[in-house]
């Protein structure tokens, strides 16, 4: 899935090079990530399976328990102060997500 959205968004950002847009793709960026989040997390369908995801990736036990019992929608839950550190940009980019301000400026420096 990620090697599918890296091609696109290269595409869509290189189409988009001329632009001045910055501060846009840095918005785009976050919410394709929070977008990813949201699709990891609904797999965890119950309370239980979402608090050992959140876990796993570090987060403590009280925070988890409190994000996977809110009655938030997955977009709210992914969107929560828990996830983001639960799922950081570094997290992204070791399972091969390309982040679009980078492959901007990569293009902007040509």
């Amino acid at each position: 899935m990620v090697g599918e959205l890296n091609s696109f968004l290269s595409g869509w950002v290189t189409y988009f090079r001329r632009a001045a847009m910055r501060s846009h793709l840095v918005e785009r960026d976050d919410w394709v990530r929070r977008e990813l989040r949201c699709v990891r997390l609904k797999p965890c369908k119950r309370v239980k399976p979402m608090v050992d995801a959140f876990v796993r990736q570090g987060v403590s036990l009280r925070q988890a328990w409190c994000t996977a019992l809110s009655g938030k929608g997955w977009w709210r839950k992914s969107g929560a102060p828990v996830a983001n550190p639960a799922m950081p940009s570094s997290w992204w980019k070791r399972l091969g997500l390309a982040c679009l301000v980078d492959r901007y400026e990569a293009l902007q420096a040509r």
